[in-house]
C-alpha cells in the first residue's frame, strides 16, 4: 500500500521529534508527491545531518528539499537565557561555531597562493604571463616563493573542503561525496606541486611534477563544477557564484583548443583562485 503525503507527513514528523537529541521545536515539514520539504532553523551540521537521515528512513519518501539553516547565534541566545544548556546542546553549539574555523583555512591558503605567486612573476627576470606557464615559476630564481604557494593553498584548502561539503547535505549525496573525493585528491595534488625539483633526478622529477600539476589542475576543476551543481540545486548561492564555477569548465576546454596557451592558463588559475575566496567569504558570512 502506498503511503499518502499526509502520512509521510505525519510520520516524518513523529520520526524527528521522537529523536531527543535533537531538541528541535521550530521544524516544519510539507510533502507533495513523495517529495519531503525540510523547514527551519538549526544550530549545527550534525543536526541537519539527523534530520535528512531520519526523512529517508521514513517509508515512501521519494526525494527530500532540504530548506534548513544554521543559525547558532540565535539558539545560544535563547539557550543561555533559559540557562537549561544540556551538554548535547552545548556540544551542537560549540560544534557550529568552531567549525567556522575551517573556512578561514580556505581563505588563507588562497590569499598565500595569490600573494606569493604574484611575488614569484615579479622577481623572475623577463617572465611574461602571456608567453610563460604558471608551472614555470618553480624552476627559477622563485622556486621558494612558488612553493609556498602551492603547498599553503593546497595543504589549507582541506578543511575548508570538508566544512563547504557539510554545508550541501541532503541535496544530491552521490554528487556530494564524489565531489567531496576529487576535492582531497586535487588538494593533496596541489600541495605536492609545490615540491622543488631534485637536480639529481630531473626526469623522475618532471613525471612527478607532470602527474602532480594534471591531476591537480583537473581535480580543481572537476571539484568546482560539481559543487557549483550542489550550489545551484541548494538555491543559497547568488548568480555570479554559480556563473564563476561553471566558467572554470569552459576555461578548460578552451585551454584545451589553444593547446595550453599560457595566458588561458593564468586565467583559469586565477578563476580558480577567485571560487575559493568567494565561496570562503560567503561561507564565513552566513
Amino acid at each position: 500500500m502506498v503511503s499518502s503525503d499526509e502520512e509521510i507527513q505525519d510520520d516524518v514528523e513523529a520520526k524527528i521529534s521522537k529523536e531527543k537529541s535533537l531538541g528541535l521545536t521550530n521544524i516544519k515539514t510539507s510533502v507533495i508527491n513523495g517529495i519531503v520539504t525540510i523547514e527551519g532553523s538549526i544550530i549545527s551540521f550534525w543536526q541537519k545531518a539527523k534530520i535528512v537521515t531520519i526523512t529517508r528512513t521514513v517509508k515512501g519518501v521519494k526525494g527530500i528539499v532540504n530548506k534548513l539553516k544554521i543559525n547558532p547565534k540565535s539558539e545560544i541566545v535563547r539557550d543561555l537565557m533559559s540557562k537549561e544548556l544540556s551538554n548535547e546542546r552545548l556540544r551542537h553549539i560549540v560544534d557550529a561555531h568552531l567549525s567556522k574555523i575551517e573556512c578561514f583555512f580556505g581563505l588563507i591558503g588562497v590569499s598565500s597562493a595569490i600573494i606569493f605567486i604574484v611575488l614569484a612573476a615579479l622577481v623572475t627576470p623577463g617572465y611574461n604571463p602571456l608567453e610563460d606557464t604558471v608551472s614555470s615559476l618553480g624552476n627559477g630564481i622563485a622556486k621558494t616563493l612558488f612553493s609556498i604557494a602551492f603547498v599553503s593553498s593546497g595543504s589549507l584548502t582541506i578543511p575548508f573542503i570538508l566544512y563547504l561539503e557539510k554545508t550541501l547535505i541532503g541535496i544530491n549525496e552521490f554528487v556530494r561525496r564524489i565531489a567531496t573525493a576529487v576535492a582531497i585528491v586535487s588538494s593533496v595534488s596541489v600541495a605536492l606541486v609545490g615540491i622543488l625539483p631534485d637536480p639529481d633526478y630531473p626526469d623522475m622529477f618532471m613525471l612527478f611534477h607532470g602527474t602532480v600539476t594534471l591531476s591537480g589542475f583537473l581535480g580543481s576543476i572537476a571539484t568546482i563544477c560539481l559543487y557549483t551543481f550542489l550550489m545551484m540545486k541548494s538555491n543559497e548561492y547568488k548568480l555570479y557564484h554559480i556563473i564563476i564555477g561553471y566558467a572554470t569548465g569552459l576555461e578548460l576546454l578552451l585551454l584545451a583548443i589553444t593547446l595550453f596557451n599560457p595566458l588561458v592558463e593564468w586565467i583559469l588559475t586565477v578563476n580558480i583562485m577567485v571560487w575559493i575566496f568567494i565561496t570562503s567569504i560567503r561561507l564565513i558570512l552566513s
